[in-house]
């Protein structure tokens, strides 16, 4: 498994170079060109026709494991902003990882907040402070 990680890796960084864009193209533009003297032949077609197919969910996969990568990178960065932050609730570390119906009641808790604070914004009161919302999930 580390294994396809590395080369996912590898490969996610190499595809999102702009040499990459142009490869893809002379790849292409050779195709085109070779059809001439194969006269468009069903072989041709088949060729690229597969070859776009393979690229295709190979590059399905090598994205979904960058995106994977980068979105638990992404939440172990706030949860560390979570854990610093005083008066921040630490029960908001690791939400992704509630069900569905844990994350409509977290929302629904934020929302009251939310509706509570435009209250207080129009009575003139200040929204910098840190309500307890009791517990989260």
């Amino acid at each position: 498994m580390e294994f396809f990680s590395m080369i996912a890796k590898w490969v996610s960084d190499k595809a999102a170079l702009s040499l990459a864009g142009f490869a893809a193209f002379l790849v292409v533009l050779v195709w085109a060109i070779a059809g001439v003297p194969l006269h468009f032949s069903v072989t041709w077609h088949l060729l690229i026709s597969t070859l776009a197919a393979l690229v295709s969910i190979i590059m399905l996969f090598i994205i979904q494991n960058s995106q994977n990568r980068h979105t638990i990178a992404i939440q172990l960065k706030l949860d560390e902003i979570i854990r610093a932050t005083q008066g921040a609730h630490n029960e908001m570390m690791d939400i992704e990882k509630l069900t569905d119906e844990g994350l409509a009641r977290v929302q629904k808790k934020y929302g009251l907040l939310a509706e509570k604070t435009k209250e207080d914004l129009k009575q003139g009161r200040l929204d910098t402070h840190t309500p307890a919302i009791g517990k989260i999930t």
